[in-house]
């Protein structure tokens, strides 16, 4: 189900995803009260952003953690409805008013200090936050604050907003090993990070995923042994060597990272002298590439084709590159033709 919201209220469709976005901000913002209540105040430990803010005043104060939180983000949702528009800021303001009252009412958590191990808190912390922050990004949710002040960065400037996060959380660690004691802000840098990192892979996805780009004087040999034994999908580019000038084709492909060391493999036995680089890759879709292709589709039904030295049509499968050199005794002593023939 896409969980993007269209404009058109009158749709079906916009009501579906909307009830479904309220479902998952639901539960994500009382996860994420959870994860402050239980294993981040009874130690004294902050969380990111305005959450952790309030949790600074609530250690000084005694103010509520939630009414602080939801205060401090009456102007950043009347900047989300100045520039976000009015969808989002409706998502933010439900966002925000969940979590903060959610964090209220849990309170009570922090009475039974369920996790007496301080890294052990901050540890267990990080995870119930990075899932119920995970959660809320995949399907397009927030609980105000940053999240907001980085998608009118990003919208208008085009400006990532990890640098300011970094650096407002910085401050409220500095604070808070001034204020209280240098453990519980190194046991909160561990569950900042933690969470960071939890979240990002819930949004990006846990498998990782390599792009493989090959280049080969045999790009058809090496393309149909990833389809068939891979099972995965490939495409050839066309490139040509900036000193040599001569073209090449270039193998493409989307592999498992479990995969890489048998696609190395692959191609060494192929053709030992390709240059092979290997990238990460995120957000992978389509078909081929985010699963295996099934072994009957690996192939398509129509054959591909190449020509003999007397320009005839030969099918892939029949022709081998012994024969080609067979057939061209000195290509290798040559360089291939370029476009203007010369």
């Amino acid at each position: 189900m896409s969980t993007t919201l269209g404009a058109d209220f009158r749709s079906p469709t916009f009501w579906q995803r909307l009830a479904f976005i309220i479902g998952i901000t639901l539960v994500g913002t009382f996860l994420y009260s959870v994860g402050v209540n239980a294993f981040l105040v009874p130690h004294q430990f902050l969380s990111g952003g305005l959450t952790g803010m309030a949790m600074v005043l609530y250690y000084l104060t005694g103010f509520p953690i939630g009414m602080a939180n939801l205060l401090m983000n009456i102007p950043i949702l009347l900047l989300s409805l100045k520039f976000m528009g009015k969808f989002y800021t409706l998502i933010t303001i439900l966002g925000t008013v969940c979590c903060s009252v959610f964090i209220d009412l849990t309170s009570f958590l922090a009475d039974y200090n369920v996790v007496k191990e301080p890294l052990v808190a901050a540890i267990s912390g990080g995870v119930v936050l990075g899932l119920s922050m995970g959660l809320l990004y995949r399907y397009n949710s927030n609980t105000g604050g940053l999240d907001v002040v980085g998608a009118i960065l990003k919208k208008y400037y085009n400006l990532e907003i990890g640098y300011v996060v970094f650096a407002l959380n910085f401050v409220i660690v500095t604070a808070g090993a001034f204020i209280f004691t240098l453990e519980p802000a190194i046991c909160t840098l561990i569950s900042m990070y933690i969470n960071a990192n939890l979240s990002s892979r819930i949004v990006i996805g846990f498998a990782q995923r390599k792009a493989a780009f090959i280049v080969s004087d045999k790009p058809l040999e090496i393309s149909d042994a990833i389809l068939r034994n891979i099972h995965h999908g490939a495409t050839l580019l066309y490139g040509q060597g900036a000193f040599s000038g001569v073209e090449k084709k270039i193998v493409f492909a989307i592999v498992d990272l479990t995969q890489i060391t048998r696609v190395r493999h692959l191609i060494e036995d192929i053709d030992p002298s390709a240059f092979l680089f290997i990238m990460n890759t995120t957000d992978v879709i389509g078909r081929g590439f985010t699963s295996p292709l099934s072994t009957a589709r690996t192939m398509p039904k129509s054959v591909r084709y190449t020509c003999d030295k007397d320009g005839n049509m030969i099918p892939t499968h029949m022709w081998s590159y012994e024969m080609e050199a067979e057939a061209h005794p000195e290509a290798d002593k040559q360089e291939p033709p370029r476009e203007d023939g010369k």
